[in-house]
């Protein structure tokens, strides 16, 4: 039973996280700054847009870890939910309806199963209606005074089952205020469509993913910024890069491309910025 709900809590993760732009794990290993050489903003705005997609990232796997399993009327109203952690993590259930409302309180909370271990304060609210794996599903996520290592997270950010096997995700109003002052915004939507492996539901290894969409915000610089998916992006759960697919990234007059190849499980990808190629090697 653990092995069947880790699965689908980590199909959920692979859904509806908002990241896989894939910024700040670009090593450029030929690229040699030259006096001409404008790239600066466009690494920046990377390296932080990768900061700030952890962030979200990691409320979605809070949201995953807390929802996925108890979905019926007949739940605990409130449980507390430490998960090896430390600090406390409150979880109130209610219903409007056929909507399933649940409002998670951290108080100084690091959860032990997390990729990072960030302290976490504030509330998540949830509203759900239906079920993942049923004909209709549709999930909000807000927050309240949420803040991850002293770093407030606002926004909301919506996720709805659209067909079989596709989501369309969207994040609104997405705004990090940093413990210095400074603000990264985002406004997201995200199209990502199960191409493989839904005849084995319970088994995550075989799954492929198509990823479409676009995003824009503007930088802890002041800058405006926009990324667009201009090739769908290939996603294979037992492979730690994206295989295939190019997105394109542009801040002020700067602009950079990424094409990941076509299927090969590897770290190589091709960055062309201001109509230079250069060969990449991509972090996992």
């Amino acid at each position: 039973m653990f092995n069947l709900n880790f699965n689908v809590m980590k199909r959920l993760n692979v859904i509806f996280a908002a990241s896989l732009m894939m910024m700040a794990a670009i090593s450029f290993t030929s690229c040699q700054k030259d006096d001409g050489d404008t790239t600066d903003p466009l690494v920046t705005t990377m390296q932080e847009g990768d900061e700030v997609d952890s962030y979200f990232d990691e409320t979605m796997s809070e949201v995953d870890e807390l929802t996925y399993e108890n979905d019926s009327k007949s739940q605990m109203d409130m449980a507390v939910i430490n998960s090896m952690g430390q600090g406390t993590r409150t979880r109130k259930t209610s219903w409007e309806g056929d909507i399933r409302i649940d409002t998670v309180t951290y108080n100084n909370f690091v959860n032990g199963n997390a990729r990072f271990e960030r302290v976490k304060n504030g509330q998540i609210i949830i509203r759900t209606t239906g079920h993942y794996l049923g004909e209709t599903f549709i999930r909000e996520v807000s927050f309240n005074n949420f803040t991850i290592n002293g770093n407030l997270i606002e926004g909301n950010k919506r996720i709805q089952k659209t067909s079989q096997y596709t989501y369309e995700i969207q994040l609104e109003n997405g705004k990090v205020t940093f413990s210095d002052g400074t603000t990264h915004t985002r406004t997201m939507t995200r199209t990502r469509t199960m191409v493989e492996g839904y005849d084995t539901p319970y088994y995550i290894w075989d799954d492929v993913y198509t990823i479409e969409g676009s995003s824009t915000g503007v930088n802890r610089q002041g800058n405006a910024y926009t990324h667009q998916i201009t090739n769908t992006l290939v996603v294979r759960m037992d492979c730690r890069w994206i295989v295939s697919g190019t997105f394109n990234v542009t801040v002020n007059n700067n602009s950079m491309s990424l094409d990941y190849g076509n299927g090969v499980c590897d770290n190589l990808a091709i960055a062309t910025i201001n109509g230079r190629a250069y060969e990449v090697r991509l972090r996992k």
